[in-house]
């Protein structure tokens, strides 16, 4: 027995969908069709795994929107509704991909500043190093005349 609402695989005289709580009226409903697109036959990937990783090491907001989408991809998909699977197996997938590549680049430049930093350091030590007294920088700089 199948839900008419959602398509959901029923047991055998149940009075309410138990996925989406519509009431049932009889038992002998043929198998819910409408919503099923027959040019799609394989599962779609979730990316739930990518849409974890994102979220422990790179970018916890896009990883948990990647989660969300990627938690709805089997339940659409087991319900009938496939290119809402397909679409929400996208999403999961961009999500993960966009955290990524925001968090990647957040590390790039913070390598970058602290090259920059270090660099900085290292020059201003040479200036005032022991042997140069304030005058001879002063000089050096063009700071007196």
């Amino acid at each position: 027995m199948y839900c008419k609402n959602c398509g959901a695989e029923l047991p055998e005289g149940a009075k309410f969908c138990t996925s989406c709580g519509r009431e049932q009226t009889t038992g002998t409903e043929a198998p819910y069709t409408d919503r099923m697109d027959t040019t799609c036959s394989k599962r779609p990937n979730t990316y739930l795994a990518l849409g974890i990783l994102v979220t422990i090491f790179c970018c916890l907001p896009f990883g948990i929107v990647s989660i969300v989408y990627a938690s709805k991809v089997d339940s659409c998909w087991n319900s009938g509704r496939q290119n809402e699977a397909m679409d929400n197996s996208r999403k999961a997938k961009n999500w993960a991909l966009w955290g990524l590549f925001i968090s990647l680049a957040g590390y790039l430049i913070y390598i970058l500043l602290l090259l920059f930093g270090a660099t900085s350091a290292f020059w201003l030590a040479d200036i005032f190093s022991e042997t140069n007294t304030m005058y001879d920088i002063m000089m050096n700089t063009k700071l007196i005349y």
